[in-house]
């Protein structure tokens, strides 16, 4: 058996990655297109018998959430982000951006001339903003005294880790 190493990898290794990477973005095509098809389809059944009311609107911006989080899950993967807070501030930005959309959508299209959504949209933000500031403070990561980049959790850890074991070594 061929035993290469590739940055640390073993050539199994690396193909059971590529093959990953290869079904997970054939499965985001596949969404897409069939996001497209269904999308056309319902919007001809609303012309054909339906149209005076749009809607549509309500599956189509509906599923474009779902998608969104499906490609953003893809890039992440693809692109290698591990630490799982910055996932996690990727996911709630994408999250935001999308089901705000959809609840601008049906408020101008229902009550134009009240704007409702811009409520869960501030909370909401405020949200998205804490969750930002303690991603920035807390998990990313800085050079620390030995020049090894860290975040503030890894080196409250490792201070952790050392009072444990200065404990040990007393008893």
């Amino acid at each position: 058996m061929n035993e290469h190493k590739h940055n640390g990898f073993s050539e199994e290794s690396l193909r059971r990655i590529a093959l990953r990477k290869v079904n997970f973005r054939m499965s985001v095509k596949i969404h897409i297109s069939v996001f497209i098809t269904v999308c056309i389809f319902l919007t001809i059944i609303n012309l054909v018998f339906t149209h005076m009311f749009w809607w549509v609107i309500f599956p189509i911006f509906g599923w474009l959430i779902g998608l969104a989080e499906h490609i953003t899950s893809y890039i992440i993967y693809a692109r290698g982000v591990y630490p799982s807070a910055k996932r996690g501030v990727i996911y709630h930005s994408v999250a935001y951006i999308f089901v705000m959309l959809f609840l601008f959508v049906i408020d101008e299209f229902f009550t134009p001339s009240f704007y409702w959504a811009q409520f869960p949209g501030f909370f909401w933000g405020t949200g998205l903003i804490i969750h930002l500031v303690t991603y920035y403070i807390y998990h990313r990561p800085s050079i620390d005294e030995q020049g090894v980049l860290k975040s503030r959790r890894e080196r409250a850890v490792e201070r952790e880790m050392a009072k444990m074991q200065n404990r040990v070594k007393k008893e």
